[in-house]
């Protein structure tokens, strides 16, 4: 049973769903993709397997260790110290499903903020035009992502330390990094595994990189290739171009996931609640 004010918020997402179903590719948009299907034919599919396992295992090798971190545990303790201002009575994780949807939101507002701000920052250093920053750029920016998904997870009550809810996180972050063109069919997906039952371990489809995952990539090239064009204009000896490039991609970059990935768990929690699973 909703409450009114959930019932509301579920109104709110049946709404973004709409949107995301009806979005319509542009002819811009159409070329592109018909650019990067021909590029890929390239390069065999056997290769392009491989490298999707890499992406796969490197995905899931950095969820757990960051899971296992001093730092996963440190965000969990401050995110209940700040649950506890509306509700006293909550000691652990899976107590969070008892604050209002009002007030995990209150909450989730402050992560999704710190999230960007952190990418924003990276974006900056990334754009100061060194090779190591720029090297890392995107292995720094799937990081805090995935520490979003985890953080919002706990949020709505789980701690995302099964084999099933690594699996979902990981998809979820798939499905947020990709164009919007390509979201609805990803949001599809998430919403059939959810209506699966509830296991320990997963039991759908283990891959997560796909033929989508090279424009998410592309992207990244396209970023620091502009980054590196503008990093000779400096002032003061600064390269404050493509430091903002870097900024401003890495920032709208991060709130498109963001939002995604807040959006799922946010259904997700409604969907348990109406089956009955919560408290």
């Amino acid at each position: 049973m909703l409450t009114y004010r959930e019932e509301e918020v579920l109104k709110e997402l049946s709404e973004w769903e709409r949107v995301l179903f009806s979005y319509d590719k542009t002819d811009l948009e159409s070329l592109y993709e018909k650019y990067v299907r021909k590029s890929m034919s390239f390069l065999e599919e056997s290769k392009w397997d491989e490298l999707y396992s890499i992406v796969d295992s490197s995905l899931f090798h950095a969820y757990t260790m960051l899971l296992s971190s001093s730092l996963h545990e440190y965000s969990n303790e401050r995110m209940l110290s700040t649950a506890r201002i509306f509700n006293e009575n909550i000691t652990d994780i899976t107590d969070m499903k008892k604050l209002t949807i009002d007030q995990l939101h209150f909450i989730g507002q402050q992560q999704m903020a710190k999230n960007r701000l952190y990418a924003c920052f990276q974006g900056g250093i990334a754009g100061t035009g060194g090779i190591a920053a720029a090297a890392t750029d995107f292995l720094a920016l799937m990081v805090i992502n995935i520490r979003f998904c985890q953080q919002t997870s706990a949020l709505f009550g789980s701690p995302g330390n099964t084999p099933t809810e690594i699996m979902t996180a990981l998809k979820v972050l798939h499905g947020a990094c990709l164009p919007k063109r390509l979201q609805g069919r990803a949001w599809a997906e998430l919403m059939e595994e959810m209506e699966r039952p509830s296991n320990y371990f997963y039991e759908g489809i283990e891959n997560v990189a796909s033929n989508e995952t090279v424009e998410v990539m592309l992207q990244q090239t396209m970023k620091m290739f502009f980054i590196f064009l503008f990093g000779k204009k400096t002032y003061k000896k600064m390269p404050f171009v493509s430091m903002l490039i870097g900024a401003g991609a890495n920032y709208q970059y991060t709130k498109k996931i963001t939002e995604f990935s807040y959006k799922y768990y946010q259904r997700r929690y409604l969907y348990e609640k109406l089956q009955g699973r919560t408290n």
